[in-house]
């Protein structure tokens, strides 16, 4: 059996050229690469904002001929309460306020901070264009505001895994998502760079 990782960066993200792409409009590309490459079964490893894109795709795009195998979401967003954090508050400041002033002081308190994640994500953001940061999160927030994407993975997605980190503080019951969780030990939101041999180990045995 032969299988393929492919990997669809966020726009603006990962030094990505940033196009005033829509999460719409991204998955809709992604869509059109699956149909050109005439891919017919997927499974779906999707993480943080990224957990948006499968319930667009299936929602707008992909049709009965593609089987979706398996949905793996990784603390993708899928309620309000996800955007709680950091989302919301970005998308508070006028774009360019955030733009010109906000971001920078972002990635400075992240890559200042004695926790690793942070750390982490502040190397991340380094990497990502503010403009898209900021659009991105607007649009989730928006998105996210009803249970749309919730009940969406939580009907629609028959074999689905809700995966988090041991360190990051899930309030809601076990049960909450409609799937099986799974547990990441010693790691937080990013735990394939804070624990990368137990993500590898995790991230095998799920697909």
């Amino acid at each position: 059996l032969h299988r393929q990782i492919l990997i669809a960066e966020l726009p603006g993200h990962n030094k990505n050229k940033y196009i005033n792409d829509s999460l719409v409009k991204f998955s809709r590309k992604v869509y059109l690469f699956i149909r050109r490459n005439k891919i017919r079964e997927i499974t779906f490893f999707a993480h943080s904002l990224g957990g948006i894109i499968p319930i667009i795709l299936v929602k707008n795009f992909i049709k009965k001929k593609i089987k979706i195998r398996k949905f793996i979401n990784y603390e993708g967003n899928l309620t309000k309460y996800d955007t709680e954090t950091l989302t919301k508050k970005t998308v508070s400041y006028e774009k360019s306020e955030f733009i010109m002033n906000k971001f920078q002081n972002l990635i400075k308190k992240c890559l200042n901070s004695e926790k690793k994640s942070l750390k982490l994500w502040g190397d991340s953001l380094l990497k990502t264009s503010p403009s898209a940061f900021y659009d991105l999160s607007k649009e989730c927030v928006k998105i996210s505001e009803t249970n749309e994407l919730l009940n969406f993975f939580r009907i629609f997605f028959k074999r689905k895994v809700y995966v988090y980190g041991e360190k990051t503080q899930i309030k809601s019951s076990e049960y909450f998502f409609g799937s099986v969780r799974c547990k990441i030990r010693d790691a937080g939101h990013f735990s394939f760079l804070e624990n990368k041999e137990e993500f590898g180990r995790t991230f095998w045995r799920l697909i």
